[in-house]
This record gives structure tokens, sequence and C-alpha cells, in this order.
């Protein structure tokens, strides 16, 4: 198969990445050993106490047992931080696979090699302030305090060995998702196994809802920001 973003995937190989909750003592591996054996979900989080990260993997894990049991993918979560991973992991990623990237490769790598930070301007584009209600209505809360919260983030689909990558997302406004039927379709794709109805029908009532609350809020001008970018460090603007 043909690597479809050859930059990329030169770019994150050969991060190092640390399993810092798992055990006692901290343990590091390099990115490529973890898709060794199995295609692999890496989901790069902007903020672990960022709702909209919160939303997306608690979108993704509804699906973990035909993707992790049937398919035969890894899924892993990437953070650039810390603070709060613990809670992010236990109590959205259902316990799954956290790792710290010290030196914000996978972030560099959706940057084109550098990061990605967000501008004032974000807080400004209407995609914003409906994201941030969607979410609202999702139910799914985030920790307005704790972290930074301006790097982009975004997701890669990597497959198997040194194969490459199969399907790249990146944030480009604050709670921007990757939908969840393209996600689910590369991995029929990569695995051979066919996606099941009630998979299928979960995925398109997802994304039917994330329209819906986005819509829902646009239609009744709803347009304050309640969510952690209205709590970006004033030391860093």
């Amino acid at each position: 198969m043909t690597d479809k973003y050859p930059e990329h995937y030169n770019a994150i190989k050969d991060v190092i990445l640390t399993d810092f909750l798992r055990n006692e003592t901290e343990t590091t591996i390099k990115a490529s050993e973890i898709w060794k054996e199995k295609p692999t979900i890496v989901v790069v989080i902007r903020r672990p106490g960022c709702p909209f990260c919160r939303e997306e993997a608690r979108i993704l894990d509804e699906h973990r047992d035909i993707i992790e049991k049937e398919m035969g993918f890894r899924m892993i979560v990437v953070v650039h931080e810390k603070l709060g991973a613990a809670t992010f992991k236990n109590e959205f990623w259902n316990g799954g696979e956290t790792y710290w990237d010290g030196s914000k490769g996978f972030y560099k790598a959706l940057g084109g090699g550098s990061l990605r930070w967000a501008s004032l301007n974000q807080l400004i584009r209407p995609s914003l302030w409906l994201n941030t209600l969607r979410n609202h209505r999702s139910g799914v809360k985030g920790n307005l305090r704790v972290g930074e919260g301006r790097i982009f983030g975004g997701l890669y689909i990597v497959r198997k060995g040194n194969e490459g990558i199969a399907y790249k997302f990146e944030e480009t406004v604050f709670g921007n998702l990757a939908p969840i039927g393209d996600i689910l379709k590369v991995c029929s794709d990569i695995s051979g196994v066919d996606l099941n109805d009630a998979s299928v029908k979960r995925a398109r009532v997802q994304e039917a809802q994330v329209k819906e609350r986005q819509e829902a809020a646009a239609a009744a001008g709803q347009t304050e920001c309640e969510s952690d970018v209205c709590a970006l460090p004033p030391s860093r603007l």
C-alpha cells in the first residue's frame, strides 16, 4: 500500500513516547514500535481537560470493541502534557493506552514541522462557538483551568509495520472532530473486516447528533463562549 502522507510518517515514526500511567515506573517506546504488529489509531489531543477532546474520545470508545477486537487495531491517545491525563484516561478513554509526547513530535508533524498555535482570532470564529455549544449540549464536561489548550491536535490512522499513514485529520478550529464514519471506513478498508449494520448505524447517529447540536445552537442564536478556550493562560496570550 502507498503511504499517503510520507512526510508525516517520517516525522512521527521515531518520536519517543512515554508510558507514564500504566505502572509506577515510566517506560519509553519509539512510536513505530506501537504499530509494528497492528495498525493503530493515534488520537493527538489538544489538552486532557479539553471537553472537545473528551467528546471525541467518548465517541471513539463506543466503537472500541469492533476496532480493537474485530479489526485488530490498537487505539492510543497522545498528550503533550501530563496534567489531567489520568482523569482523561480513566473517565473518558476507558483506561486505554495513553502516552506522553514530551518532544511534541506528533503535534509538530501535524503542523508540517512546527507547532500549530491557535491565535486569538480563533475566539471570534463562528465555527468555534458552534463547536463549543455542540459540546455543551453533548453533556461532556471539561476542566477549564488545567493545562495549555492552544496547541492544535488531530488524528492519524497508521498501517502496521512500515506501511505508512492511511488517514490524517488536522484540527483547524477548536472542537473540530474527525468524522467517526470516515475513521471506521478506513479501518474497515485496512483490516478487510466489513462494518456491521449496528456500527454503521451508531456512527451515523453520532455524526447526526454532532450536526444537530451544532445547528440547534446556531438556530437559538447561542454564541457565548462557555468552554475551555475562554480560560487560556493569560501569560501565554
